[in-house]
C-alpha cells in the first residue's frame, strides 16, 4: 500500500499514514461545526502507530460529544488541525479529509451526529445517518 500523505495549509506540518484508513465519515456535531466554521466536517481514521508527522505543531484538548476528550494537533504557523487523538480509542487518530493530498482516500461510510445537523443542510448521498457517534469494535475502545 502506498502511504497516505497530507499537509496543513502552509505546508510546514505534514504527515504520512502508512496503513489504510480504518474508517471515514462526515460529522455534524456542534463541536466540529464550530471548530471548522462549516456545516459539517469530514475525516478518515487511521492507526496512530502508522502515522509519521514532520514539522512543528502545538496541541489543545477539548471535550467531545461522545464523552471523551480530543487532542488536536495543529500547525504553529497557519493553525490548520492536521490530526486529532480521540482518547477513548486505542491507537486511533482522526485526520481531516481537507488535509489529504489525494482525496481518493476519503471514502465515507456514514454521517454522524445528525441530531445536531444544521436544519438547512440536506443529505442526499444515500449514506447511513447515525444520531450519535460511530459504533467501534471493542478492540478500538480504550
Amino acid at each position: 500500500m502506498e502511504s497516505i500523505k497530507g499537509t496543513c495549509r502552509c505546508g510546514q506540518l505534514s504527515y504520512e499514514l502508512n496503513s489504510p484508513p480504518v474508517y471515514a465519515a462526515y460529522c455534524h456535531c456542534t463541536e466540529c461545526r464550530q471548530r471548522n466554521s462549516s456545516p459539517c466536517t469530514s475525516f478518515i481514521m487511521g492507526l496512530q502507530d502508522s502515522l509519521n508527522v514532520s514539522g512543528k505543531s502545538d496541541e489543545y484538548s477539548e471535550a467531545s460529544g461522545s464523552g471523551s476528550t480530543l487532542d488536536h494537533y495543529r500547525c504553529i504557523n497557519c493553525g490548520t488541525v492536521v490530526y486529532m487523538r480521540i482518547n477513548r480509542l486505542n491507537n486511533i487518530v482522526a485526520i481531516p479529509s481537507a488535509t489529504l493530498l489525494d482525496e481518493k482516500y476519503f471514502q465515507p461510510v456514514e454521517h454522524l451526529w445528525i441530531q445536531s445537523k444544521v436544519p438547512w443542510l440536506e443529505i442526499k448521498d444515500g449514506l447511513p445517518q447515525r444520531a450519535g457517534p460511530p459504533k467501534f469494535p471493542a478492540g478500538f475502545l480504550a
